[in-house]
């Protein structure tokens, strides 16, 4: 195993302005994280009035030119939200912006309800992967043409022209993210790093590398050419006594609305930064080189500063 590359995450639709984004991301590129990445929302729940929520790709051109050196990417954007040839462009432009430090995170789609709020169809997940299918197609002609041309079932396209072309040879990395068997499919074909989240265990992400080894294996696909990344939700403190603590803190915030929508989700990774070690480095056991941290909204600059200073050492 080579080099482990650490990556922060960021949910916009928690309530984040641009200020804190911009600190965070200044702050973990000073650390040596690898890369930042935003996900792509509009808002966190249909009772969020209030809540702030910057759009994706637009924060993502801000970050590029309050950094230097860290990696941008959305974790991870839909294809449904944008048309696929304006979503190429989008993220050429950035890797023009931002010296060619884009990678290029895309998935399916799946919150019905900011489907519904802002008037997208809402088909079926297998139709959904089939659109995101022609979408890197489609991306992946914008960035190598000088024209462009393609008829696919879902998408087409005539003569569009990509001009400049992304800085980063051949193209813009693609990163997919998902764990279906039609989401794998595609990343055999298409992708140059797959992201699993959020902390799915390692016997999960084992079983899914399988499957992914499989597919590339029935296309003649390089399975070595795929980076392998975990999206990791991280709680944790120096102590067991400070960690206590921050757990109850946690509780007592149970009803705040981003901490409703994060009932949700799988448990955290949480203890302290040997414990944390530990259990990424069975990640890193069975291939995985590239973690996508998320820490609790409002902790992630000291979270970040105890992760690079006490659990990066231990891997």
């Amino acid at each position: 195993m080579g080099r482990l590359d650490f990556g922060l995450q960021i949910e916009p639709q928690y309530g984040f302005t641009y200020q804190k984004i911009r600190d965070i991301a200044v702050y973990v590129e000073s650390l040596g994280f690898e890369s930042l990445w935003v996900s792509d929302h509009f808002f966190m729940t249909d009772e969020s009035v209030e809540t702030p929520c910057l759009e994706c790709w637009t924060t993502l051109a801000a970050v590029a030119r309050d950094t230097r050196r860290l990696r941008l990417g959305p974790m991870v954007s839909s294809q449904s939200y944008r048309n696929p040839a304006l979503m190429a462009k989008i993220a050429a432009s950035l890797d023009n912006i931002s010296g060619g430090r884009v990678n290029f995170g895309v998935g399916a789609g799946w919150k019905d309800v900011e489907y519904r709020a802002y008037g997208y169809r809402y088909p079926p997940p297998s139709v959904r992967i089939r659109q995101l299918d022609e979408a890197l197609e489609i991306a992946k002609l914008m960035w190598s043409r000088e024209k462009a041309s393609y008829k696919g079932r879902y998408y087409s396209i005539e003569d569009a022209i990509c001009a400049p072309k992304p800085v980063q040879k051949p193209r813009i990395p693609i990163w997919v993210g998902g764990t279906g068997g039609l989401t794998l499919r595609v990343a055999a074909k298409h992708a140059d790093a797959v992201n699993f989240a959020w902390s799915q265990p390692p016997s999960f992400f084992e079983e899914k590398l399988s499957e992914l080894e499989a597919k590339c294996r029935r296309i003649g696909r390089d399975y070595g050419e795929i980076r392998k990344s975990a999206g990791l939700m991280i709680t944790m403190a120096d102590t067991r006594e400070e960690l206590e603590l921050k757990l109850a803190d946690q509780r007592r915030r149970s009803g705040a609305p981003y901490m409703r929508y994060l009932s949700k989700q799988p448990p955290n990774i949480v203890g302290t930064p040997d414990i944390i070690a530990e259990r990424i480095g069975e990640y890193v056991a069975i291939g995985v080189d590239h973690f996508i941290l998320r820490f609790h909204f409002g902790e992630e600059v000291e979270s970040a500063r105890l992760f690079w200073d006490e659990v990066r050492p231990r891997l």
